[in-house]
């Protein structure tokens, strides 16, 4: 199964969202997600991903915004790093 992995601040307020979706699919479905209050909670709740469906198997969304945010992408670079 291939997934796609979405990471982005929250704009709304505090934190950090995660999303994992299907992407083989025509139609994708949501997997899992998380809302976090720093990197640390994060890179946990992401080894714990990348364990479950093999890094292999995940492909990161690199949005402008995730790659301009050096600390957040920094952390997910560490967890998914095959990605």
């Amino acid at each position: 199964m291939r997934i796609l992995l979405v990471v982005d601040r929250a704009r709304a307020g505090p934190g950090i969202w995660a999303l994992v979706w299907t992407s083989a699919d025509d139609d994708p479905k949501l997997l899992d997600s998380k809302h976090f209050l720093g990197e640390a909670a994060l890179k946990v709740w992401l080894a714990g991903i990348a364990t479950r469906y093999g890094r292999t198997n995940i492909t990161v969304d690199w949005t402008p915004a995730l790659q301009s945010d050096e600390r957040l992408a920094a952390a997910v670079r560490e967890c998914m790093e095959a990605s």
